[in-house]
């Protein structure tokens, strides 16, 4: 038996397009005691409800036909700001399922292979609360310009790796679970000031962990970069398919190498504290068509959407 909480089981939930498998905003959305443990932040099945929002960070389903289904798995994929999104079956039923940046507020739409729209949202911003952390490595504050230079290297080089679109024909929607199971320490989205000084988003969720921690997969993918980054510290990403990835930071340990498969099962790496952190932990960012996503949002058997689209 795993150790990880297991996701709502697909048959808990009643998804036709009309009501679209939503969780209401006020359910993901609501303000998250961060000292709850990955077990209790799970969704459960009472929670699913229709909602008629999109919110930034998370995530829009839009059905599709088997003629869009056809042309994503011979690689012409609807797109979103110009990124093929991710196609295929969700429930048993198609669907293209695209991510929602924190940048992504107002109207936006959904393209086919060829300009024409498929679907349009208004995305509403929210408002994520604000972090204040004091750091005593002031490096990872005020990096130098040797430190800044490393870090746009490095993060020049993860974004290449999230804008690669992989297809492996019929896709079906990848099953997640924790990778590690223990106490959020930071939620996504967090305004994060380090030192009294404002910082970009928080692009993840944080686990706190004991050093040496086993840390698992949370779905089945390949690995397509390992490094040991400024500010990730040691670092694994998992290509899960169709532009949809995990990072995972801060590793003591990295257990798998680029080009490995892995599944849940897999160990991927040992909690750490690596690059910017105060404490060892597990950092988890979740990347879909090139948008930086709550990661909570995935851990339901069906991904949920914040509209009822017309």
């Amino acid at each position: 038996m795993s150790q990880f909480p297991r996701c709502t089981t697909a048959s808990a939930l009643v998804l036709t397009w009309a009501l679209t498998a939503c969780a209401t905003t006020e359910a993901m959305n609501s303000t998250t005691d961060p000292m709850a443990s990955t077990s209790s932040a799970l969704l459960s099945a009472a929670a699913i409800q229709i909602s008629h929002t999109t919110v930034t960070g998370g995530l829009w389903l839009v059905p599709v036909s088997d003629a869009v289904m056809t042309a994503a798995a011979q690689g012409q994929a609807p797109s979103y700001q110009s990124h093929p999104v991710w196609v295929g079956k969700v429930a048993n039923q198609a669907m293209a399922v695209i991510g929602l940046g924190l940048s992504d507020a107002g109207e936006q739409a959904l393209l086919t292979a060829d300009g024409q729209l498929l679907a349009s949202t208004q995305v509403l911003d929210r408002a994520y609360a604000e972090q204040h952390l004091t750091l005593t490595q002031t490096q990872y504050v005020n990096p130098d310009q040797d430190q800044l230079a490393r870090f746009e290297r490095e993060a020049a080089e993860q974004k290449a790796a999230y804008r690669v679109y992989s297809t492996t024909g019929a896709a079906t929607w990848p099953r997640f679970q924790w990778p590690l199971e223990g106490r959020i320490s930071s939620l996504f989205g967090l305004r994060r000031f380090f030192n009294g000084e404002p910082r970009a988003p928080h692009l993840g969720i944080d686990i706190a962990g004991t050093l040496g921690a086993p840390v698992h997969a949370p779905a089945r993918g390949r690995v397509v970069l390992v490094g040991d980054y400024f500010f990730n510290g040691r670092t694994v990403i998992i290509d899960h398919g169709q532009g949809l990835f995990s990072m995972l930071c801060h590793f003591s340990d990295i257990r798998v190498k680029t080009g490995d498969q892995v599944t849940p099962e897999s160990i991927v790496g040992l909690v750490g504290a690596t690059g910017r952190a105060t404490a060892p932990h597990l950092h988890w960012t979740v990347s879909l068509n090139d948008s930086r996503i709550d990661p909570r949002r995935l851990l339901v058997a069906v991904p949920e959407t914040d509209r009822a689209t017309d």
